[in-house]
């Protein structure tokens, strides 16, 4: 997704994500999405199935599924 946005092949963004950052395009990606997510659950007020739009997630379950494996909480739990 985020190699054709920059119209990059996948081995090259991985690559030059990997030089720069020193984690994998994978693990810098979520990291970037969950401190996105976190900004938006404590700095707005839009709705959760907002964020996850606003995120390109499929749906709000499935964003609320890869919010709480990666941080341990779902966004609501977060959010309070």
């Amino acid at each position: 997704f985020y190699a054709g946005k920059l119209y990059l092949t996948p081995k090259y963004f991985s690559k030059v994500v990997k030089h720069v950052s020193g984690q994998s395009a994978s693990d810098h990606i979520n990291h970037m999405v969950i401190m996105a997510a976190k900004s938006l659950l404590k700095g707005t007020d839009m709705t959760i199935a907002q964020i996850s739009d606003d995120l390109n997630f499929a749906n709000p379950s499935f964003f609320g599924t890869y919010f709480k494996k990666m941080t341990g909480q779902t966004p609501n739990q977060y959010r309070k």
